[in-house]
């Protein structure tokens, strides 16, 4: 709970005391699974109910509580007083009218937020939480606020009797003429202007002359002002303004052109989002509708009304992300609170997110019994007895916690959890985590499930993935070869594509604050082995010019070089230390960008998946011009309509039909999480 600030105007206790009645009567939301986990000896870990509890014999309890609902509110029913609370039930959270108030819970601390419905913000007093209302609550809040309307008065009776008529005021002592009001009828807006008016002739005039005025005359009026206006803007004598003008930051005799002049304009992310919504020559109108529900979707995956556990020390979170060592793997950035943040900042849009959420929402919807998913069967995980596999449970649940869903907290916090549960359950005692998955692929799968444990232990510092973690790290040591590195069985020669998992496992296991070791000589030998798979490479417009060694690398040794291979390899380069300015990295980046840029013709996603990584580590103009190529493909290409809508269709992509849809949908996802997955290497970070 975030701490109250010591300067705050204390509250009239009775105004506490009805916020405290107003947290107790909110409503819970629908039922969790509550799982269990054990540790490999079998003793029960639960120190504190920070997790779902998952049994590692396969078998899962479901445990729930529902709190009894309080009676809603029909439109019109029941007049409002300063002392009624009526509550309409939404699935984003409740809003409720006390009085003429209208307030809502607030999703970090549960305390009432007051609803700025103009707005269509809330909030919160406690710990100084903002919150944007989604168009089911907004409609709630508009529904409760017509019970404020006051009712129409009754038309009082005339009296049979005559009334004496009054006698004449003298001239000089009658009041000015007033056109007849219906005080009831009367908007309030209408009230105030009245009163601030009162007592100026100028504005006693102006009114009194519109209202006398006819309606085509003051029509004709405000349309000609209008064209006057216009004509003052739009036509003139420019004669004066010289054809051109030079810029230039720099002195010079010569006259030749400066950098580029920019305006920032506040409307130029809404811009953006509408550029990238779709075809645009759809209406304006439509593109905003595609750009509301895009905010719809993204906003799913930064709440949750039921957390497992609270959240970390949002200060704690902001010093980790603007005070992290370098060459750290970080995932403080996937915080809820920071995400949309650190998407304007690096590059990403609402539109990004919401193929975000739709991708994790259609993992979810293909998840098996069991808690796992399967890479081939994905269509049958409605049967009971559908099997999972390692490389599909793992592969589903890299961009689940990419965007920031733990077995805690987040809209798929119980599919993380059965997934997690799978693993666990299916690693050998030796920390294996191939599960059966013994072919080619069996290191692939390996590597990417001890990501899955690396980043579960240090999103939540849940200790219960502490030693399932350190085995798995144990087992990528004992699986690496002599010459430092790894391919589909422990002890073979290495290859690059494996090599690139197995080094994000051991990186992700040098995380802040989670105490995994791995052994140093591991490292050291993996750089020994990219030396090995250096390859010679040139640009397209000098293939007689090589590129210094380093730059370049290839699958195995002795083989060419490829774009994705060296993508991979100088990602692995820059944990193992490179710094920004080696020439070796600058060059690399720099054949990528000119040569290699993602294409709609050559469209690669596991060599994206990397490539992405690796400008968002660079940064600058590199990373501009990579993230405005990537971007748009990789939205384009999403399936919006169907029962994989959500997915990516693996027909269109290389190495699609081997990996499935799962493995599609999956690396495109996490590339698409890239402003936020890991925080850059060579950038420090400055959060508002």
């Amino acid at each position: 709970m975030a701490k109250l600030n010591p300067q705050r105007i204390s509250l009239d206790r009775t105004l506490l005391d009805r916020l405290d009645q107003l947290n107790d009567s909110a409503t819970l939301p629908k039922p969790i699974s509550s799982f269990r986990l054990e540790n490999s000896t079998g003793e029960i870990n639960e120190p504190i109910q920070r997790i779902p509890s998952i049994c590692l014999d396969g078998s899962s309890q479901v445990e729930s509580a529902v709190s009894p609902s309080p009676d809603f509110l029909e439109s019109g029913v029941a007049d409002i007083s300063q002392t009624s609370i009526h509550r309409v039930k939404c699935d984003d959270g409740d809003i409720w009218l006390s009085g003429t108030s209208l307030l809502c819970s607030c999703p970090d601390c549960t305390a009432p937020m007051t609803v700025r419905i103009w707005l269509r913000l809330a909030d919160c007093w406690r710990c100084h939480t903002s919150i944007s209302l989604s168009e089911e609550q907004y409609q709630a809040a508009l529904e409760l606020e017509q019970q404020l309307k006051p009712r129409e008065k009754p038309t009082p009776q005339r009296r049979s009797h005559a009334l004496p008529a009054p006698p004449p005021a003298p001239i000089n002592e009658r009041p000015r003429f007033e056109p007849p009001t219906e005080p009831d009828s009367f908007d309030p807006r209408e009230r105030e202007f009245e009163e601030l008016s009162q007592g100026s002739w100028v504005a006693n005039l102006v009114r009194n002359g519109f209202r006398l005025t006819p309606a085509w005359m003051v029509s004709f009026l405000i349309h000609l002002i209008v064209i006057l206006i216009l004509a003052l803007i739009f036509i003139g004598d420019k004669s004066f303004l010289p054809s051109t003008i030079t810029l230039s930051t720099f002195l010079s005799a010569e006259d030749q052109a400066g950098g580029e002049v920019r305006f920032d304009n506040p409307l130029d992310a809404l811009q953006d989002d509408l550029m990238t919504a779709g075809d645009m020559e759809k209406g304006d109108r439509e593109l905003r509708e595609v750009l509301r529900k895009a905010e719809q979707d993204a906003r799913k995956l930064q709440v949750d009304p039921n957390p497992k556990a609270p959240l970390r020390e949002l200060s704690q979170i902001k010093k980790n992300i603007t005070t992290r060592p370098d060459n750290l793997m970080s995932f403080a950035a996937r915080d809820p609170r920071v995400r949309t943040e650190m998407v304007r900042k690096e590059g990403g849009t609402t539109v990004t997110e919401a193929a975000v959420a739709r991708g994790l929402r259609w993992l979810a919807s293909v998840q098996n019994k069991d808690g796992g998913w399967s890479l081939k069967n994905y269509d049958r995980h409605n049967n009971p007895r559908n099997k999972s596999d390692i490389m599909a449970t793992s592969l589903a649940l890299l961009p689940m916690l990419g965007a920031g869903q733990t077995h805690e907290f987040g809209a798929y916090k119980e599919n993380v959890a059965a997934g997690l549960a799978w693993i666990i359950k299916n690693q050998k005692k030796n920390g294996d985590l191939r599960a059966g998955f013994d072919g080619n692929a069996g290191m692939y799968a390996h590597g990417q499930g001890a990501i899955v444990l690396c980043e579960a232990l240090a999103l939540t510092g849940d200790q219960t993935f502490q030693e399932p973690a350190q085995l798995a790290i144990r087992f990528i040591e004992f699986a690496q070869h002599s010459q430092g590195g790894w391919r589909y069985k422990p002890g073979q020669a290495g290859d690059t594509s494996v090599f690139g998992w197995q080094m994000m496992a051991l990186q992700s296991a040098q995380a802040p604050d989670i105490n995994l070791e791995v052994d140093d000589s591991t490292l050291k030998l993996a750089d020994y082995f990219l030396d090995r798979v250096i390859a010679n490479a040139s640009y397209k417009s000098r293939p007689d010019r090589n590129l210094p060694d380093g730059s370049a690398y290839c699958y195995q040794k002795g083989k060419k070089a490829t774009a994705a291979m060296t993508a991979e390899a100088i990602l692995c380069r820059m944990y193992l230390g490179w710094k920004k300015d080696d020439p070796r990295l600058s060059t690399s980046v720099k054949w990528l960008i000119k040569d290699h840029l993602p294409s709609s013709r050559d469209r690669n996603l596991y060599y994206w998946y990397y490539g992405t990584q690796v400008m968002h580590h660079y940064g600058g103009k590199p990373w501009e011009t990579w993230n405005n190529r990537m971007r748009p493909l990789l939205i384009s290409t999403q399936k919006t309509r169907g029962s994989n809508a959500g997915s990516w269709e693996p027909r269109q992509f290389e190495w699609g039909g081997q990996g499935g849809r799962i493995y599609t949908t999956s690396l495109a996802v996490c590339t698409l999480e890239v402003y936020y997955r890991h925080l850059p290497l060579f950038k420090q970070i400055e959060l508002d």
